[in-house]
């Protein structure tokens, strides 16, 4: 398992790498295993293909790494950690999403949305939420987090990640007190 894993980052890291010199869309696999100096059929062991490995890296890299354990108070933080190490790894992370025709930004909002349904269950402890209420709840918040960072990464990541955190920071505790409401029916009240 973990001679696996550290080929499996080694594959990723000549994936970077090449995301430097060429849009993500044109990277074979036959470039990726000449970079990472293995075989084709090394790489085919370990991912089906070059969107499973971008994924793989999005879910190590950032998913997995900033979403353990996250919590409503934790969650500014963890979210301009995100943002940071993005930023640090500019050059890919503006590659991969502007050159996936869509496939990243599918991804991302289907791993925000169980992320925020796990935070309705935490809100939701008695079950008022009914499912189509929920699903609703979570694309609506999983599309404008990622809405966020998609626009962010495609103009060139401008902006700090204090600034957008600072931002999304606000819509979140603007967002709990409406889904608070929402969940003991006081919306019109």
């Amino acid at each position: 398992m973990i001679d696996s894993n550290i080929t499996k980052t080694s594959i990723a890291e000549a994936l970077k790498l090449l995301c430097h010199g060429k849009g993500f869309e044109k990277i074979t696999i036959k470039d990726i295993s000449e970079k990472c100096g293995i075989n084709r059929q090394t790489f085919y062991y370990h991912f089906h293909d070059k969107y499973d490995l971008l994924e793989w890296i999005y879910k190590t890299e950032l998913i997995d790494k900033y979403t353990l354990n996250i919590s409503f108070e934790n969650w500014p933080e963890r979210f301009r950690l995100l943002l940071t190490d993005m930023k640090n790894n500019k050059t890919f992370y503006i590659n991969t999403i502007t050159h996936t025709e869509d496939y990243m930004k599918s991804s991302m909002i289907f791993q925000a949305q169980q992320i925020f349904e796990q935070a309705i269950d935490s809100l939701d402890e008695t079950n008022k939420v009914n499912k189509k209420e929920r699903d609703f709840i979570t694309k609506f918040f999983a599309y404008g987090v990622c809405g966020t960072i998609i626009e962010w990464a495609e103009s060139g990541m401008e902006s700090s990640p204090e600034e957008i955190c600072r931002n999304m920071t606000s819509m979140r505790d603007l967002c709990e007190k409406a889904a608070y409401n929402f969940i003991n029916d006081n919306l019109s009240k």
